[in-house]
Order: structure tokens, then sequence, then C-alpha cells
């Protein structure tokens, strides 16, 4: 014989709502976490040079960044390193095309020097941010991230100066330099918010 459970219909209407008030709730808070996290980046970015690009490059990361400053800054600097990685590739592809002069193929082949050295740099504070939660030297582990920073901003602009004081065609220029520029704008904003963590 089966047992039959009765529940009074007032008392299910009374489930339901509760139900859909933990649910509303949910949401609400979620809305809420989204605004703040995304306030939390845009007052972030602000403390940058190009808070635009700051925006745009980190905006999609905001549920993992929440209001981490370390967060923040390992994002950032994730996003420059992968963005670096892509712009050497473009740049050697652009060598070996074939379609450049003996002095291209030299200035081009600098800035492809220049970037390598920048993306190990970028690698190296990557790996340094990481570890920053069971350093006991914390500030100089800092110190240290932000002068490989500033060495690889300083490899990106070399590589966009001698672009531009050498002789090299307009198409060819224009190509390596814009890629170069936002790698450069990049790890300046990722700087920037380095420069902010409260260590």
């Amino acid at each position: 014989m089966e047992a039959k459970i009765y529940i009074p219909s007032n008392a299910l209407a009374l489930l339901l709502a509760f139900l859909l008030c933990i649910s509303l709730a949910d949401a609400t808070t979620t809305k809420n976490s989204s605004e703040t996290y995304t306030n939390y980046l845009k007052k972030a970015c602000n403390s940058t040079l190009y808070p635009q690009l700051c925006l745009e490059s980190l905006s999609s990361y905001t549920s993992t960044i929440k209001t981490n400053d370390l967060k923040l800054c390992t994002k950032a600097l994730t996003v420059t390193l992968k963005a670096a990685s892509n712009t050497s590739n473009l740049v050697t592809n652009l060598s070996k095309g074939g379609n450049l002069s003996k002095t291209e193929a030299g200035i081009v082949q600098d800035c492809i020097d220049e970037m390598g050295d920048s993306i190990d740099m970028l690698k190296q504070s990557l790996k340094a941010l990481g570890s920053l939660n069971g350093s006991d030297h914390i500030q100089f582990q800092i110190s240290n991230i932000k002068t490989w920073m500033s060495a690889a901003l300083t490899d990106e602009t070399t590589c966009t100066d001698g672009i531009a004081e050498r002789k090299i065609s307009d198409e060819v220029m224009r190509k390596i330099r814009k890629t170069i520029m936002n790698i450069a704008m990049l790890t300046s904003n990722a700087l920037a918010l380095l420069n902010k963590l409260p260590y």
C-alpha cells in the first residue's frame, strides 16, 4: 500500500513564493556583484595612461578579477604577454614574407629581437607575480617585477623608435608600429596597475 502525502495548496503556494524570492535575491546579488566588479575595474583603469584600452582588454575578466588587486595585475600582465606573443609572431611572419629590402629585413630582425627580450621580461614578471603570496620579501619582488616590466616597455619602445628612425616602407612601418604601440600601452597599463598594489 502506497502512502500519499497531502500538501495543502496554500502551503505549496508559500513554498513556491519562497523559492521565487530566493531566486530573485540571487539574481540581485549577482547583478550587484557584477556592477561592483565593473566599477572596481573602471576605477583601477582610470589610474592608467590608457584607461579605455585597459577597460577593453580586461572587462571580460571582471568575474575572475572581482575586486582583487593582485588578480587584476596578474590578468593585465597575462593579457599583455599574450598580445606581445601574438605581435612577435606577426612581425616574424612579416619578416618571412620576402617583400622586404635587406635594410628593412635588418630593422625588422632588430625589432623581433627586442620583442623576444620584452616577452622574456613579461614572462619573468608574471612568474614572480604568481609567487608573491608565499614570498617573505614581497616588496623586493614587486621592485624586481617593476624593473622587468620597465625593461619590457623599453624594449617595445626601442623597436618602434628603430622603425621610425630608419628607412623602412610606410606599409611595413604602419603594420609593425601599430601592433607594438598597442603592446607598449598594455605594458604601461599593467605597470601602472602594479604600482597601485598595497605592498
